[in-house]
């Protein structure tokens, strides 16, 4: 295979010509990549009569789309783990590698001569993975020519040509995912959750929602002006979402309703504290309006002392325990995994002596449980907060969930 990705120009500007040198190399280097992530799948793939029969000790991942390779799935956290990404960012781009390799090779053949940018050849990857085979070939054909210059709106408009003419059940099917896919994500930890106290959150809903969200939302902020609010309109529609929910908790007969999440603030005597949930600056001023907020209840708690050793008897952890764990790891402990949907696994078995105590137990989200439970993917707790992963291949990855600065 060869390359002939173009040599840098020398002009009259030396830093410019350093900055574009920095560039082609770099374009060398992702098709480098690109070509050794397919030499190893081509190594970990899943013998055809073994994945029907389900006879494998190691299910197989279909990461791309028909017909292409179908990978061993615990190998492929490996993979991902030397890649230095996480789990679903290197499963993605095994699939997206895969997808182009084996269904679009007329692109493939163009990236590797270095005359398409890899990550432009994955934009179009990541729309096909979704058709048949031959949807798939239609969308090769037809921008392979023109993919060193396509706009993401070019892709997904032959994308959804293709699923219309060649896969009409698909296209049905993919408005009925759209439609699952609605959800709220309040990002309250986000890593840019700023020091004054505000959350982003993003939704997506059903058009008809949408209209009755707007409508209730603009009519809480004219609410807010009309009581005197001084506000400006975004802040006012803001805090109108805010008494929608603390409405909605009056609705379900609470009589308490108000503030409903527990905040773990850590104060030492300066105008500054820290925000357990977001692990995040928070100012007193801040802690003070959430405190005086009309509906607000307040619960002091004892301080967790996250260097105390906390125990049970019984196989599932009490709460003081459960809360224990999750406030000093966060989430789950692979390498490189932030999922929050976690379970609390016990490091040494519990079937085999291990104790259900802080020191024993640790959160792994659903995927990586299975892997540490049926593969050979081990760990271990080098001291709270600190893990050490030890790969089937023998490679180990440390995680560090200890309290940074």
């Amino acid at each position: 295979m060869s390359t002939t990705t173009k040599t840098p120009r020398v002009s009259s500007d030396p830093l410019l010509d350093a900055v574009e040198s920095v560039v082609v190399e770099q374009a060398r280097i992702d098709v480098a990549k690109l070509r050794a992530v397919l030499a190893w799948a081509a190594e970990n793939e899943v013998d055809d009569a073994d994945y029907i029969t389900d006879a494998l000790a190691e299910p197989g991942l279909e990461v791309a789309g028909p017909g292409a390779p179908v990978v061993l799935e615990w190998a492929a956290l490996d993979l991902a783990a030397v890649m230095g990404v996480s789990t679903d960012s290197g499963l993605q781009h095994l699939g997206h590698a895969l997808e182009l390799r084996h269904r679009l090779p007329r692109l493939f053949t163009r990236v590797d001569a270095g005359e398409v940018p890899v990550w432009r050849a994955f934009r179009v990857a990541e729309h096909t993975v979704v058709l048949s085979k031959v949807g798939a070939a239609f969308v090769d054909q037809a921008l392979a020519p023109f993919a060193h210059d396509l706009s993401l709106a070019q892709i997904e408009r032959t994308t959804a040509a293709a699923i219309a003419r060649f896969d009409p059940a698909e296209a049905e099917r993919r408005r009925v995912e759209a439609a699952e896919r609605r959800g709220v994500d309040i990002r309250l930890n986000g890593f840019d959750v700023p020091v004054n106290g505000t959350v982003e959150i993003a939704a997506t809903v059903d058009v008809a929602d949408a209209i009755d969200l707007e409508a209730a939302v603009r009519a809480g902020a004219q609410r807010l002006a009309d009581l005197g609010s001084t506000e400006t309109l975004d802040v006012r529609r803001s805090q109108a979402l805010g008494e929608m929910a603390r409405a909605q908790l009056a609705l379900d007969l609470d009589t308490n309703a108000g503030r409903g999440v527990t905040l773990y603030a850590h104060l030492d005597g300066t105008d500054v504290g820290v925000l357990d949930n977001t692990q995040t600056p928070v100012l007193i001023e801040q802690i003070k309006q959430w405190c005086a907020a009309a509906g607000t209840k307040v619960t002091v708690r004892p301080v967790v002392d996250l260097n105390v050793e906390r125990v049970t008897d019984a196989y599932r952890p009490s709460p003081a325990v459960a809360e224990h764990v999750l406030l000093r790891d966060r989430h789950c402990v692979f390498p490189r995994c932030t999922r929050r949907r976690v379970d609390l696994d016990h490091i040494h078995p519990y079937e085999s002596g291990g104790p259900t105590s802080t020191s024993n137990l640790a959160p792994l989200c659903r995927r990586h449980h299975r892997a540490k439970t049926h593969s050979r993917w081990r760990y271990r707790m080098l001291e709270p907060g600190r893990y050490e992963w030890t790969s089937p291949t023998g490679r180990t990855h440390l995680v560090d969930r200890r309290r940074r600065p």
